[in-house]
């Protein structure tokens, strides 16, 4: 009987454990009892101990493919072969190498059906609404909420290592990622009470966001939000969100010209430019194959003085260490799971919210992010995540069809 039952048993148990993991990856920048470090040493452990727990459950049709999954193999070959001649100790090849679990994990989770995605986004768009009020209700008791347009920078909440993240960009992109969580949990919502909660969650993440003052995050929210309403509303609803939108993007444009005029005339590009023509310059004679898998980018001194360590934009960085190669097949693979995507967005709400996140990654990518390699971080949310969801998506399409 324990034979029997065992199957069940390991997909129920590594599906609650990756259920977990996936909660840390996405809570631990919020708050983790202990260092970075040990937040990613926690993640590959217990990402690899689910895996194992999973085996069991793991049938032939488990491993079925899709011309999806070719297009994903094909980066990550040429990505492990670039980082097996990178001089970095193999660093990049093993964090390839933990990438490459995280993608298993995400489709266990979807197949597990016990602990599906929209449980963990409820849990984790619940706690991330709460540490944005939690933060901006610290800092007004403490008088340090300013309203005026840029008089305030949030990145924190006050509290030394909740919810502190130090920079507004990742502050705002952390909290991006579960605006459109939010966004789509209320889209989905039929019963009057949840779609009040997730309005209230939505409204306090994006009242933080905005203070943030991050463009990047601004971005990355208008345009996941303007996916989200194409491919999750349609007639009289669509007409009750845009109407009030236009409305209120009317009054920004009217009151807020000024405001509007500094942000493209004055700040611009913030330098990037600068930043970029360096990554050319640099990459004299490795324009095909990049520089190598984790080679930094070394200091470059702007006319303002200040000194940049990264390339200020993802495919730059990609472009920088792996070359047109890698930046193509990089672009390849985002466009096939972005079709793969679309195609699902009928029979699949999950879809639609990797399709969000990846196309607003895609475009804040152009500007920002950093670490392509790396143990967890932001581009794991916003690019990897979206990426292993399509590929889990159009593994079950295909086998469906099968």
């Amino acid at each position: 009987m324990v034979v029997k039952n065992l199957p069940a048993r390991a997909g129920y148990i590594a599906g609650l454990l990756l259920a977990v993991v996936m909660l840390i990856i996405f809570l631990g920048p919020f708050w983790w009892p202990g260092e970075s470090s040990s937040w990613a040493a926690f993640i590959r452990a217990a990402l690899v101990i689910a895996l194992l727990c999973a085996a069991p459950a793991l049938s032939r049709r488990s491993f079925s493919v899709s011309p999806l999954t070719y297009t994903v193999l094909l980066l990550f070959a040429y990505l492990l072969i670039n980082s097996l001649l990178a001089d970095d100790d193999m660093k990049s090849l093993r964090r390839l190498l933990l990438i490459l679990v995280f993608f298993i994990g995400v489709g266990v989770i979807r197949a597990s059906g016990t602990f599906d995605w929209e449980k963990i986004l409820k849990i984790s768009v619940a706690v991330v609404a709460l540490f944005a009020g939690f933060s901006m209700l610290n800092l007004a008791i403490h008088g340090a909420f300013v309203l005026g347009y840029r008089q305030m920078s949030l990145a924190g909440s006050g509290v030394t290592d909740v919810a502190d993240f130090g920079n507004t960009i990742v502050a705002g992109m952390n909290y991006g990622l579960f605006l459109l969580a939010g966004v789509w949990l209320t889209l989905r919502s039929r019963r009057r009470a949840e779609i009040a909660l997730w309005l209230l969650c939505c409204a306090l993440i994006a009242t933080y966001i905005y203070f943030t003052f991050a463009r990047s995050a601004w971005l990355a929210s208008s345009v996941g939000g303007l996916v989200l309403l194409g491919t999750m509303t349609s007639g009289k609803l669509r007409r009750n969100i845009l109407i009030p939108a236009a409305i209120v993007i009317a009054l920004v444009l009217i009151f807020g010209f000024s405001e509007l005029a500094y942000e493209v005339q004055t700040r611009g590009v913030t330098g990037r430019n600068e930043v970029w023509l360096a990554v050319f310059e640099r990459l004299a004679g490795h324009w095909w194959f990049g520089v190598g898998a984790g080679t930094p980018l070394g200091e470059v001194h702007l006319s303002t003085g200040q000194i940049v360590r990264n390339t200020h934009g993802l495919y730059f960085e990609v472009l920088y260490q792996f070359g047109i190669v890698g930046l193509a097949l990089l672009l390849a693979t985002m466009l096939h799971a972005g079709a793969c995507l679309a195609r699902a967005r009928k029979t699949s709400e999950t879809a639609r919210l990797w399709l969000a996140i990846l196309c607003a990654g895609g475009v804040v990518m152009t500007v920002e992010l950093h670490t392509f390699v790396g143990s967890p971080n932001l581009v794991w949310e916003w690019l990897w995540l979206p990426l292993a969801g399509a590929v889990a998506i159009s593994r079950e399409a295909r086998r469906a069809e099968g």
